[in-house]
């Protein structure tokens, strides 16, 4: 009945180069199931008996008789064929627009030559000559039908797809806040309605021109939003053809509306490969994507294990101190004093070794103050005094400690590579650390840049032995690696930053930029394209 009804509906505000019921019929053989093209089939038969039992008495009952079978009967088998041997849905995006386009173009052949047939039954009146049926006739009912299925069929199908992908509860807040559908009212929408308004003030042939226009909107659409934007623009365009008739079969809409099928064709061709191009470099983007999160992950991982090893280190400390003064309390009346002093001195001194190694492969200030208090008085700072240099630390910006934790983590770790590679330099005369976070189109982002000022008279010159004296400790205090410049870049490009080193004079700058973590980021909410 639903069919039906709309079947009726769209016959009449059909033309008759513009058969609207011809893309309902594909549509529905296309994306309903077997089980239901009986259903289908009723109910295109009550409209079309309707209508034929309602006109026996003009055309003859021979008329009405092939008038009353149902043009989706021998449709039927085109659509069967063509499911049997193709897939329409190749994915939430794509669709086999060979085949809708075969089965529009064969639903306009049949169509049409059922229509010539039914035409040579008619029952005219003694005396009457029978109406002609030329190629003129046969190629005016496939038009009708043919452009009539460009105008319903991709747009359906087009919206069956978006429902199909977007969340069950915001079908109708996705579909009318889309990028499609605003681009479509301003370009689309808003253009056709002025090249209507020239079309009905202008005459002669700028009007034919203006008409033919209406297919430049949906190229531009078309190129933004490939085959969805050429169905939703074809059929617009379609429809503004159209209503600029002011005659039954006027010629230049009969024209114009050839053009705009041919171009409607030409476009869905091309949108479904510009589409196939986006879903595929979308895809690989996705991929990427994924290699940077599982990385991210795997550094993650990393720290919680040198996290857990420091933890350890530190509990082995003091279960030796506690050992270690258990056993010099039963033997401390039996060594001398200054023995014990000796034994206590060197138990002190391997617990300070084991703090200082936890403290480089996790700093305790890290774990209870984070990161900006761990860079201004921790370990960092240690190893620039301990380097000969003045610091100072400036913090800006805003949202630093709402990163995610592997983030800071791979702030500090960078930081500490970074202070390495400044003082490998030369000599450091003072060096200054500044940190700015921000927040920018939904994603969070920090900004690093360490600077540091040689000692006056220092050359860059490769110096002596001594020279590397403050690069080891801070290696030593901070548990560095020593990497490069392009290690430290790779380390940065896997948070989506990159480094930037410059050197001027007697100061070197090291600056670095990190996104927030993805499993922190929506990377996957993509927006309406």
């Amino acid at each position: 009945m639903a069919y039906a009804f709309s079947y009726a509906l769209l016959r009449d505000i059909s033309v008759s180069h513009w058969n609207l019921p011809a893309g309902l019929r594909v549509a529905c053989l296309l994306l309903f199931p077997y089980r239901y093209w009986p259903a289908l089939l009723i109910g295109e038969m009550i409209p079309v008996d309707y209508h034929a039992w309602h006109c026996v008495d003009d055309f003859g009952w021979r008329w009405s008789v092939l008038a009353g079978v149902p043009p989706m009967l021998p449709l039927m088998g085109a659509v069967a064929w063509a499911k049997r041997h193709a897939r329409l849905l190749l994915g939430s995006h794509q669709i086999n627009m060979g085949m809708l386009l075969g089965v529009i173009l064969a639903g306009g052949v049949l169509t049409a030559i059922g229509d010539a047939i039914v035409l040579m039954a008619v029952q005219v009146p003694p005396g009457e000559a029978y109406p002609p049926i030329d190629t003129q006739i046969i190629f005016g009912y496939f038009l009708g039908n043919y452009l009539g299925a460009l105008a319903i069929a991709p747009t359906v199908i087009a919206i069956y797809l978006w429902q199909m992908r977007a969340p069950a509860v915001h079908h109708d807040i996705q579909l009318w806040r889309s990028r499609l559908v605003k681009d479509t009212l301003i370009g689309v929408l808003t253009p056709l309605l002025v090249l209507m308004g020239l079309v009905f003030s202008s005459q002669g042939d700028s009007m034919q021109v203006f008409r033919i226009a209406m297919f430049l909107p949906v190229v531009w659409l078309t190129s933004r939003h490939g085959w969805q934007g050429a169905a939703l623009g074809g059929t617009l365009a379609s429809l503004a053809v159209t209503m600029t008739s002011s005659m039954v079969r006027d010629p230049g809409v009969i024209q114009a509306q050839a053009l705009i099928a041919f171009a409607i064709t030409t476009l869905l061709m091309l949108g479904s490969r510009i589409a196939h191009q986006v879903h595929t470099e979308y895809a690989t983007h996705m991929d990427t994507l994924r290699g940077f999160q599982l990385a991210q992950q795997g550094l993650y991982l990393e720290e919680l294990r040198l996290r857990q090893a420091a933890d350890t280190l530190e509990n082995i400390g003091v279960t030796i101190r506690d050992n270690h003064n258990r056993l010099l309390d039963r033997l401390r009346h039996v060594l001398p004093s200054n023995e014990e002093r000796t034994y206590s001195k060197q138990v002190a001194l391997a617990q300070h070794e084991m703090h200082r190694l936890a403290n480089a492969l996790y700093p305790r200030g890290w774990r209870e103050r984070g990161v900006p208090a761990t860079l201004r008085e921790g370990p960092f700072a240690q190893a620039i005094h301990q380097a000969g240099a003045g610091y100072q630390c400036e913090l800006s910006g805003r949202g630093l400690s709402q990163l995610a934790p592997d983030v800071h983590m791979a702030l500090y770790r960078l930081a500490c590579e970074v202070l390495v590679y400044v003082l490998s330099h030369g000599r450091m005369q003072d060096m200054h650390l500044q940190l700015r976070g921000g927040h920018t189109r939904g994603r969070r982002w920090v900004v690093m840049r360490l600077t540091g000022k040689r000692a006056l008279g220092y050359s860059t010159a490769p110096g002596p032995e001594m020279d590397e004296e403050p690069r080891k400790q801070a290696m030593t205090l901070l548990g560095a690696s020593g990497l490069g410049i392009s290690s430290i870049r790779d380390r940065t490009h896997i948070y989506g930053g990159d480094v930037h080193l410059r050197e001027m004079g007697a100061s070197v700058s090291v600056t670095l930029l990190l996104h927030d973590s993805l499993r922190s980021s929506a990377i996957h909410r993509s927006a309406s394209r």
